[in-house]
């Protein structure tokens, strides 16, 4: 195939372009596309229909490459068939370039299958895909190869060293190849991390923080060494960063600490509900810099891993996800105090989310001014829901008892007396 691409090469002349043979071939490898987009639907929709649930992952990477594969089977009819009269070189680079693109989809779509990466590296797919083909497809070409010589003739100075332009695009390309499979191969260790079950959840995902950042630092300092860099001036980079952090960064690099201790000290775990100043919620991440608190409302509030060191924070399932909740009630002086004792229980016990150990239990709190005050208090196991609903049920539930036994919620009574009255 190389020699196809040599010749094309050799033979780019206006004369060899519009030839018969040449605007036969480019015909041809349109005529390809456009069956393969009008057909790409249709294909598509008869491999669902005729695929079972267990084969989606393999129907999946098929459908990747059903465009490319439609070109390519007509490609290579049409090669067979024309070889015989005329020469055939504009295919054999055609048939090349789509075979390529195969390869690359496939194995970019097995990666993934793989290693599972996140939403975020899956939208990438399709822009890594064609940035690889097109390399392939410049390289095929040669030129890339003639670029390479242009830009290492391009030499700056830093410092006391000297680097040519393509050098420096190389550290910048093999520094984000390097840490784009970092990420990779991180998004992989994660993902096995979090089905082991014998590790608690805050040691699973320190150890999968801690692989993510040597990944990253092992990703770069083998891209540097294998480009021939002198890691040397990693030491004065480090020494400069040093002082950054200590003057400019001392918020930043407090959270990231106080995130890694939260995570070794346990005080904090992914479903733990706590009470942080006004506010009150589920905590659904915990970050390196920052943990996420879903409120029940919906709401999702960053809190700053350094305040969650620094500040008091209530943690409400820390040892036990069981949660106290207390209703309050007034009753008249009138009314029976046994019964409503017997009322408020029952109201609670007819709830499902009401547990029956610890048992709902009814206090006498004071013989206040206008009422006797009686106090409901029972636990839930599922606080992360909410208790305004719950105890809006009781309470319309009490209050349905209260008026079939005739007990009474009293009002305040106010006595005014008038002293000095005027005089008519």
């Amino acid at each position: 195939m190389n020699n196809s691409f040599d010749f094309l090469i050799n033979n780019l002349t206006p004369d060899y372009l519009l030839s018969g043979d040449t605007i036969l071939q480019f015909i041809i490898i349109i005529g390809a596309v456009g069956v393969s987009f009008f057909s790409n639907e249709a294909i598509k929709k008869y491999f669902i229909s005729k695929t079972v649930k267990k084969s989606e992952t393999i129907l999946s990477g098929i459908i990747r490459i059903v465009s490319p594969l439609v070109i390519l089977i007509i490609l290579y009819i049409t090669n067979a068939v024309l070889n015989e009269y005329q020469l055939t070189n504009i295919l054999d680079i055609a048939i090349t370039l789509v075979n390529a693109m195969i390869v690359i989809r496939l194995s970019i779509y097995l990666i993934r299958y793989i290693i599972r990466p996140s939403e975020s590296i899956k939208a990438l797919e399709n822009i890594i895909s064609i940035i690889v083909w097109v390399l392939v497809a410049l390289n095929l070409f040669g030129i890339l190869s003639l670029v390479g010589i242009e830009l290492k003739g391009i030499i700056f100075n830093f410092g006391e060293h000297e680097f040519s332009l393509l050098l420096a695009i190389q550290v910048v390309l093999g520094i984000g190849l390097s840490i784009f499979t970092a990420i990779l191969f991180g998004q992989f260790i994660e993902n096995r991390l979090m089905k082991v079950k014998e590790l608690d959840m805050n040691a699973r995902v320190m150890i999968s923080k801690v692989m993510r950042i040597v990944l990253y630092a092992v990703a770069i300092v083998v891209t540097l060494s294998s480009l021939g860099l002198n890691l040397t001036f990693l030491s004065v980079f480090g020494g400069a960063f040093g002082v950054g952090l200590a003057f400019g960064m001392q918020k930043i690099a407090s959270n990231y600490i106080s995130g890694f201790i939260i995570l070794l000290d346990k005080s904090i775990h992914i479903g733990d509900i706590l009470s942080i100043g006004e506010h009150y919620g589920v905590v659904t991440v915990i970050r390196s810099r920052y943990t996420v608190l879903k409120k029940l409302d919906g709401i999702e509030v960053i809190i700053p891993n350094e305040t969650l060191i620094s500040e008091n924070i209530i943690n409400h399932t820390l040892t036990d996800r069981k949660s106290r909740i207390s209703i309050d009630v007034q009753i008249s002086y009138k009314s029976s105090v046994d019964k409503a004792f017997e009322i408020m229980l029952n109201s609670a016990r007819n709830e499902s989310r009401v547990l029956n150990d610890p048992e709902p239990s009814v206090f006498l709190m004071k013989f206040a001014d206008s009422g006797i005050d009686l106090m409901l208090s029972f636990y839930i196991v599922d606080p992360e829901e909410g208790s305004w609903g719950l105890k809006s049920d009781i309470y319309r539930e009490i209050w349905k008892e209260f008026q079939k036994h005739n007990i009474e919620i009293p009002y305040p009574y106010r006595t005014v007396e008038i002293i000095n009255p005027e005089k008519k």
